[in-house]
């Protein structure tokens, strides 16, 4: 059996598949894996054979057009631009099925091209005619710049590759024959309207080479864990507010500052909290009991997988849907956007965190459907009964 992974070149994405595929490829399953460079160790820790897809992280954007005008021309011309890496050795290598990233529409593109079998991987939320988070976006018109040259790639893309035309809704509401989601069916929205086409897995959780040596407090103290993702940490004023509301609480606190604070920047640091540039997220995530959150999906997933509670300061659209989602299900004791955050505020939702017994036992709930749904080993197993079903002769 041979299989094919095409993902998106951003790294949370890459992650996420990482361990479904090392589990492929324990079960016997030649993996043939996509990334660019950079990623090349992280795919070769999986057991796949990778293979270089040149990716510019910003292609697509156009200056002086918002995120959201550009963000159908962004994975466009994504796939305009690694499309030539991919066909030739899917053509040499003749892979049984294409696992293709919810996103990566160069996959797509093959799949068509090729008439190979696809199944699409979905590390956020999916959609349907129930609900889609697409359609919360705002419209732009005709004659935008981005969306003008987004249509036209599409319909070059219709003539070359006999694809359906890849409008905004057919971009982020894609879908194949069968898909596995990285969330527990619960926290989709509307995810009871999902068919059996549609495998929640839940969080995807193995080991990750490289993560910075840790070691949990042995005080006997609740642990909040603080990280607001790659993207945000520079926001030295957040410090300012934390530490005088946790400096005289009974806690440990441990915050992942990212690589451009350093923590001499940050003034006086109270003996109860530890700063570290980068932590080994899942091994704090499976030994701390609170986590503010900026609310990235794959964070979010990975703290429910341990039971973890948390506290939200979303920064981005997709983030903020997240943060309700989890106040609406009794995860997280508050969501604050940035302007919302004060001393007051953060005291006020820390101390709601931590005392109120019902978001553990939620957070509980979720952890245990996760693990009854199996993870990255019955995501594997779905992948191989997908193949034996319907790709192999």
């Amino acid at each position: 059996m041979k299989a094919a992974f095409i993902p998106v070149g951003a790294g949370g994405h890459i992650l996420a598949s990482t361990p479904m595929v090392t589990e492929l490829v324990k079960k016997g399953v030649d993996v043939i894996y996509f990334a660019p460079e950079n990623q090349k160790v992280r795919v070769d820790a999986t057991g796949a054979r990778w293979f270089n897809m040149h990716m510019d992280p910003a292609a697509g954007l156009l200056p002086g057009e918002d995120f959201l005008a550009c963000i159908p021309l962004v994975f466009l011309t994504q796939a305009k631009d690694c499309i030539d890496d991919i066909l030739p050795v899917l053509e040499e290598e003749k892979p049984d099925l294409l696992i293709v990233d919810q996103l990566a529409i160069a996959g797509r593109l093959a799949s068509s091209k090729l008439g190979i079998p696809m199944i699409m991987f979905h590390s956020t939320y999916v959609a349907n005619d129930k609900w889609s988070i697409s359609r919360f976006w705002p419209e732009y018109p005709d004659t935008n710049p981005a969306r003008m040259q987004a249509k036209a790639l599409a319909e070059e893309f219709t003539e070359k590759y006999g694809i359906e035309h890849l409008d905004v809704f057919k971009i982020f509401e894609g879908h194949a024959d069968f898909n596995i989601v990285t969330l527990a069916r619960s926290f989709q929205p509307a995810g009871e309207s999902f068919g059996d086409d549609y495998f929640f897995a839940g969080a995807q959780i193995a080991k990750r080479g490289g993560d910075s040596a840790w070691e949990a407090p042995t005080n006997g103290k609740p642990l909040l864990y603080t990280s607001l993702g790659s993207l945000f940490n520079n926001w030295p004023e957040f410090y300012e507010m934390l530490f005088p509301v946790v400096k005289d609480m009974d806690i440990n606190v441990l915050c992942s500052l990212g690589n451009v604070l350093k923590p001499e920047d940050l003034g006086e640091i109270p003996a109860n909290v530890q700063m570290m540039a980068f932590t080994p997220q899942l091994e704090v995530l499976s030994k701390c009991d609170f986590f503010l959150t900026h609310a990235g999906v794959g964070s979010v997933m990975e703290a429910l997988h341990f039971g973890v509670p948390c506290m939200c300061i979303p920064q981005m659209d997709e983030q903020i849907m997240t943060a309700a989602r989890m106040v609406e299900l009794g995860v997280a004791s508050a969501s604050l956007l940035k302007e919302q955050v004060t001393e007051d505020t953060l005291r006020e939702a820390i101390t709601k965190l931590l005392n109120d017994k019902s978001f553990v036992e939620n957070a509980k709930v979720i952890a245990d459907e996760m693990e009854a749904a199996g993870g990255a080993p019955a995501a594997a197993d779905k992948v191989i009964e997908y193949m034996k079903a319907h790709c192999l002769k």
